[in-house]
């Protein structure tokens, strides 16, 4: 009959890693198994497990077992081959283990094989950290145990207390927590992190699509609406220079303009010579989805909050210095003219011209001069006129450089026309 577990062979060689003690525990096993009493036939059986040729083979070759029995055949072999000592884990160390020990958030609520059985994880690391402490001989206490605790997630801290009189109470505490406490923590937590990779995955690739359409910029054609573009930002460069000219160095007398919207055309000058490209449907479609993105908002104070809204999410889109185009569109001051309506550039108003002097209200910011200008290009359409009205938001949208949102003495939040 045939033991129901095998026996490896013994050598004591360099490269044996059974040990002595193992051995002879799993040898006694077998014989028992196979009813072998006799001390010769266990000598033979235990010869015949030691490895041919190796040292432990070459040792009970050269011992003289005629007149011996197991046993002292057993005490001769152990004094031979003592066993190895197993390095030992101080208490401090196993103590460090303990609180090094770690219960992760995704693994809540799953099975896992300890000790032959399925388990919870949260469970099992109650009994590692239980195991742990026991061998520190600290279980009896209260040592470190704030400190594994606050490493837990914390579904597991919400019903685990700071402080326990001994380990034993801690991890029975975290043994008894009900699964439909970790099962809806782990639903709500994995709600959570998808929300936050879509939002995290939205904003990368927003990046990524800007970082191209920078890559592009230089090498791309001009279409109708990179054209304006381009025009606007030499105008506001322009404005920018011309504010640092210093008396040492005033501006030569005939110097040409180069700010389309100050000179006696209105605009329609240098702005658009040589004749740009047509306007493509690719265009009207990019527009119409913009202009559906950011409406414009009536004149209230309620619509004024939407706008700062519509600001704040297009500078998450775009960037402070993003270029103004059909694609990116710009969220419009509340109350102005509808885009595209023949309104002023100036101040978003329709009713007369930019150089006719006659804004009412204050300038519009760079940003929406140039979406307006875009949308004028394209649309070519005729809309009713609205009063304009500015809130101020605490300086939060200073990178518009609008002066409209900077905040005047007494101005209120309600209907009209700025003072």
């Amino acid at each position: 009959m045939s033991a129901p577990f095998a026996v490896h062979s013994f050598s004591r060689e360099p490269g044996d890693d059974i040990q002595p003690g193992e051995f002879l525990k799993t040898f006694r096993r077998s014989i028992m198994y196979a009813r072998i009493t006799e001390n010769s036939n266990i000598i033979e059986s235990f010869s015949d497990h030691l490895k041919y040729g190796s040292p432990a083979d070459e040792w009970l070759s050269e011992l003289d077992t005629s007149q011996l029995t197991w046993k002292q055949v057993e005490k001769a072999f152990l004094e031979r081959f003592p066993p190895v000592e197993k390095a030992k884990r101080t208490e401090t160390e196993l103590e460090r283990e303990l609180c090094e020990l770690k219960l992760k958030v995704e693994d809540l609520g799953k099975k896992e094989k300890y000790a032959g059985e399925e388990v919870y994880t949260h469970v099992i690391f109650a009994e590692k950290a239980l195991s742990l402490a026991q061998q520190a001989k600290i279980n009896e206490g209260s040592n470190s145990i704030w400190k594994v605790r606050d490493e837990l997630p914390e579904i597991i801290r919400q019903k685990v207390k700071e402080t326990y009189s001994t380990w034993t109470d801690f991890c029975a505490a975290i043994k008894g927590i009900e699964m439909a406490h970790i099962q809806d923590g782990v639903k709500k937590y994995q709600e959570e992190k998808e929300a936050r990779e879509r939002t995290e995955a939205a904003i990368a690739g927003l990046q990524c699509i800007q970082q191209q359409q920078q890559r592009r910029l230089p090498t791309a054609p001009m279409t109708p609406v990179s054209s304006v573009s381009h025009a606007m930002q030499a105008t506001t460069l322009g404005a920018q220079r011309s504010n640092q000219t210093t008396t040492s160095n005033p501006p030569q007398i005939g110097a040409t303009n180069t700010n389309p919207f100050a000179n006696s055309s209105g605009g329609q000058g240098n702005l658009f010579h040589p004749p740009p490209p047509p306007v493509t449907e690719a265009d009207r479609d990019a527009l119409n989805r913009s202009l559906a993105a950011y409406p414009i908002q009536p004149n209230n104070a309620a619509s004024i909050a939407a706008w700062h809204n519509q600001l704040r999410d297009w500078k998450v889109k775009n960037g402070e210095n993003a270029q103004i185009t059909a694609i990116t569109g710009f969220p419009l001051h509340p109350g102005g003219a509808s885009p595209g309506s023949g309104e002023c550039y100036g101040c978003g108003h329709v009713g007369h011209r930019r150089n006719e002097m006659r804004c009412m209200a204050g300038p519009i910011n760079n940003q929406e001069r140039t979406f307006r200008t875009i949308c004028g290009r394209i649309l070519r359409s005729t809309t009713t006129t609205q009063v304009n009205l500015v809130n101020d938001a605490g300086g939060e949208f200073d990178w518009l450089n609008d002066q409209s949102l900077v905040p005047a003495p007494g101005q209120g939040n309600g209907e009209g026309p700025l003072a």
